[in-house]
């Protein structure tokens, strides 16, 4: 008795339950999925990934700050610096080329030194381009370049996103410098020809330590002289600090009359404590404002930045960099 009953109990929900979806199919046509905890724990991850947990005006000073105490830290780090600017003809045949290679140490004033280690006759010339200044100085000082919080009043800085970078979780901002839209300003630069000072373009902060991590734009003003596009990457040296190692660019300087393909690499490597003791031979002094000529290019922009290829591993290579 007792199991005749259960079977029928049994028998009546089974048909209960088909009653309900068929009705559910005649009304909506389709069967719809439950709702799952996963789902909405995906769109909550979502939503953190859309934009900072942290209000952008705060990331900004935090990474502006650090910016400054690593300029300050960069001065006890000795490293070496290839910079070569190659001009393209047809089929990407080198038509002329800049190499240097250089070891950078400051001395206990904290006065930047140059040690020149290879420097062959540049061929740029042959190609069409100029070695300027300005060009020095986008190479050592604007393409690592450090946004520092002295330097901030001088920039507009604007949050966009959140972004992946490797293994990397980063906030990319916009950085533009501010005498862009002030007129006046870019007429008072050109009439005293003051070009290429400035960085423009995007910066990425790595959302644990708030360095940054990835620079990629320009230098600016532009008015007889043009530069290249150029990405520059940085790598975690001694766990603490995100110091630059790699700059990439592949552009075309359109002139007036003509346009000039160009590549340019530039590689810092070998960084290690510097010791006061250290001595040093053959130096030249390097005034932060790329005063004293050297590598580089007068050039333009136009064509895209082409993705940098992943570098060989060596026993100096620190980890954890970043690539696009």
């Amino acid at each position: 008795m007792r199991r005749t009953l259960f079977v029928l109990i049994a028998a009546a929900c089974l048909f209960t339950a088909l009653l309900s979806v068929s009705a559910k199919i005649h009304n909506t046509g389709s069967i719809e999925p439950a709702k799952s905890t996963g789902s909405t724990n995906a769109a909550s991850a979502s939503s953190q990934k859309s934009g900072p947990q942290l209000p952008p005006e705060e990331i900004i000073r935090q990474f502006t700050k650090k910016e400054s105490e690593l300029r300050e830290i960069w001065k006890e780090y000795s490293y070496i610096q290839e910079s070569k600017l190659q001009v393209l003809g047809p089929a990407d045949t080198i038509s002329g080329e800049y190499y240097q290679a250089s070891e950078f140490v400051f001395n206990d004033a904290g006065t930047r030194i140059e040690r020149i280690i290879k420097a062959p006759p540049s061929t740029l010339d042959q190609a069409g381009l100029r070695m300027t200044p300005e060009d020095k100085n986008a190479f050592i000082n604007l393409q690592p370049f450090a946004l520092s919080a002295e330097e901030l009043p001088n920039y507009s800085v604007s949050f966009i996103r959140k972004e992946k970078v490797d293994d990397l979780n980063t906030y990319v901002f916009d950085v533009i410098p501010k005498v862009m839209s002030n007129q006046r300003e870019l007429d008072r630069l050109k009439k005293q020809k003051i070009q290429g000072k400035y960085f423009q373009g995007k910066i990425w902060v790595d959302d644990q330590d708030l360095q940054i991590v990835k620079t990629a734009g320009k230098t600016v003003p532009e008015f007889e002289q043009r530069f290249p596009k150029f990405e520059t990457y940085r790598e975690n040296i001694d766990e603490r600090y995100w110091f630059p190692t790699y700059t990439y660019g592949d552009d075309n300087l359109e002139f007036d009359r003509f346009r000039i393909h160009v590549r340019m690499v530039v590689k810092y490597k070998n960084y290690r404590r510097f010791s006061s003791d250290v001595k040093i031979l053959g130096v030249e002094e390097v005034k932060e404002d790329g005063s004293k000529p050297s590598a580089g290019a007068t050039g333009g922009t136009s064509g895209d930045t082409k993705k940098v290829e992943p570098k060989k591993d060596d026993a100096n290579k620190p980890k954890q960099r970043p690539r696009p």
